[in-house]
């Protein structure tokens, strides 16, 4: 069983960071840039879970669910509706079958 269509109804932009280097091994620009363009589920987290999450110490603001994909890390950052989040957490798998989705864990930058 897959994800329903419209469970995916928010357009998000993946970004990851890269430096660029001359021959010699001279920074000459680093910056955010376009990885992918995906279909996903951006929620905001409740106040009773943004309480919890900040006692226990986690930043977490918001989770982010995309089909099931595994080049997505840690090291990225996620664009949505003009927003910037850095990804905090690992991907966790669905409950079913670990093969449908991922959610993430993110954080609203400022």
């Amino acid at each position: 069983m897959g994800i329903p269509a419209g469970e995916l109804r928010h357009r998000v932009t993946i970004q990851h960071f890269i430096e660029q280097r001359d021959e010699y091994n001279n920074l000459l620009d680093k910056s955010w840039v376009e990885y992918k363009k995906l279909w996903a589920k951006v929620e905001f987290l409740s106040v009773k879970d943004t309480l919890t999450a900040k006692v226990a110490g986690s930043e977490t603001t918001a989770r982010l669910k995309i089909r099931k994909r595994t080049d997505i890390t840690t090291e990225m950052r996620v664009l949505w509706k003009g927003q910037v989040f850095q990804i905090v957490s690992p991907p966790k798998p669905d409950n079913e079958n670990g093969e449908i989705y991922v959610t993430f864990e993110l954080k609203l930058l400022e």
